[in-house]
Formats: structure tokens, sequence, C-alpha cells
């Protein structure tokens, strides 16, 4: 993380040589972008290799664990990390993915676990991963399924994952059973809701209400006669943060869930760093807008400003 911080401040030291005119060479400009692939790449594998040595004690106690299932295709890979990475809202957020803090938000309930991808050789950061045969998957899942405390599926497409949402729908109380919408496209949400209805006969919640930025997201959790209920992501402004920005957002959203489990359920602290950012937004949009009203005082002789 310390490289890409240094790669940016490089990048930004260059910039400023370019203001005052002077050259600099294609391999020293290299060096910026180096730090910041190099950094990026680094913190990922640190992080994949953390993720292995404590997968081994997860599995090896007792304890019911929160069983992941998703569309492999949602894992983030280490190419389109080092991408995000160029970005600087993901600089803030300390480049922690969505799993991670699912992961950290739903650890009263159990360690989250999931199966890995066939075939990689270091885990995705995140749940815990478990590696099983393609003849042997399905019976595991089921095992899993049967030992969990909660089960969390995430929405998506593929034979896989629907041959796993019915099982869940078929096998499991359905109070353990949690869906996770997440970014999805309002006709990708569309689909698998209308999949659903065909395939199991639910019909998920519509996404009136749940969409940012043509992007629905939330949980259905569902009753015991398996009536489904759409809990939007929310988190009051304060107690939302730039560092992990979907931890609690995922706090506030499943605080219901909590109490349905007889967990004790706590806010996430107000973001101090947050408040001074939104501050500092505050302040530049005063400023603006008393720019904007000085423009057109001056432009049309208003005298608006004479008296001050």
């Amino acid at each position: 993380m310390t490289l890409i911080v240094a790669g940016f401040l490089v990048s930004a030291y260059f910039g400023y040589l370019d203001y005052r005119e002077v050259v600099i060479t294609f391999p020293e400009r290299f060096i910026s972008l180096a730090m910041i692939v190099g950094g990026a790449f680094l913190c990922w594998r640190g992080r994949q290799y953390r993720a292995q040595a404590t997968a081994g004690d997860i599995f090896g106690d007792t304890k019911p664990d929160v069983l992941y299932l998703r569309a492999f295709e949602a894992d983030r890979s280490v190419l389109r990390y080092v991408a995000w990475s160029f970005l600087l809202p993901r600089l803030v957020s300390g480049l922690i993915t969505e799993e991670e803090q699912l992961r950290d938000v739903l650890r009263p309930f159990g360690d989250l676990v999931a199966i890995g991808r066939p075939g990689e050789k270091l885990p995705t950061p995140g749940a815990a991963r478990l590696y099983v045969s393609d003849a042997q998957w399905q019976s595991v899942v089921s095992d899993q399924m049967r030992c969990a405390a909660l089960v969390v599926i995430r929405a998506g497409r593929g034979k896989g994952l629907l041959w796993e949402l019915k099982q869940a729908f078929e096998n499991l109380d359905p109070t353990k059973l949690l869906i996770l919408v997440l970014n999805m496209k309002r006709k990708d949400y569309a689909a698998f809701r209308e999949e659903m209805s065909t395939m199991l006969g639910v019909v998920f919640p519509a996404f009136d209400g749940f969409t940012r930025f043509r992007r629905v997201s939330g949980f259905v959790r569902f009753a015991s006669d398996w009536r489904p209920e759409m809990l939007r992501l929310y988190a009051p402004y304060l107690r939302r943060t730039i560092y992990k920005p979907y931890q609690p957002l995922f706090q506030f959203t499943l605080k219901p869930l909590f109490k349905d489990f007889g967990l004790e359920w706590q806010a996430p602290p107000v973001s101090i760093l947050s408040v001074i950012v939104k501050l500092f937004y505050a302040g530049f949009a005063l400023l603006l807008f008393f720019a904007v009203l000085i423009a057109i005082d001056e432009s049309f002789s208003l005298h608006w400003f004479d008296d001050i």
C-alpha cells in the first residue's frame, strides 16, 4: 500500500516538474507506473498468502460457518485488482474487496467460507476457500449448507449457481438464507428475478427503490413461508466511510438479521476522515456557489455585492 501511495506522489511530482518545464525522460516517467502496479500486486499477493494461511484453522474448528456461494466470475482477479488501484477512490478505500467487507460484518454469525475456483493456486482474499474436484463439489456444497449457521448467495448467472439456489430453496430453513444483490444492472437483476420465478416459484422484489446509478443493490431475506423481503443498502450519512465503503452499508442493512438471530449489533463508528472530506466538499461547493454569484453579478452589472 505504501508503494502505491509513493507511486502517486512521484507522479504528482513529475506533474509539477512538467509545469516548471523540466524535461523528464520516458524511463523516469515509468517509475511511478511501476511503483503503483508493483505495490498493488504485492498488496494482493500478501493478502492471498494470509488467506491461505488462515483457511486451515477455519476449516479445522467445529464452529458453524457462514457459507458464501457465488458465480466464480464475481471473484476479483489480480489484473482487475491492479487496474482498480489506479482509481483514487479505490486507493482511499484501502483496496479492500466487497467480499472482505462482507466477511467482517458477518463474523458474529461465523467464519465466511466458500468453494474455491478450480485451478487457482492462491485464494481470493475474503472467505476461506475450500477446494474440491468437479465430481465432489455438489455433495460438499450440500454438506456445508446443512452445517452452516447462515447461507449467503450472491445473485448472478451460471448453471452451478442455479443448482446451488435450487438446493438452498429445497433444503434450507428460509430464515437461514440470504441473497446478496450487489451492483447488478437492472436488466441482469430482472433476468435473475424472472429465472427465480420460473425455476423456484418465488417472486423476488422488483428493483424499484433499490437502484443507485442504475445498479441494483441490497439483500433479500425470507420469512418462514418463503415470502421475500428486499433490504436496501443503507447507512446514515455520517456513518458512511471512504475506507471500506461497503462495511457500514452491510452493517446497517443487516441489523434486522442480527436481531432475528439474537446477536448483538453494533453501529459502525462515525468516520472522522469521512466527516473531514465531506466538510471539504461542502466548503468547496459553497465557494463555487459564491463564485457563480459573483460572475453573474459582474456579467449583468447587478451590484449585489457593492455594500460588502
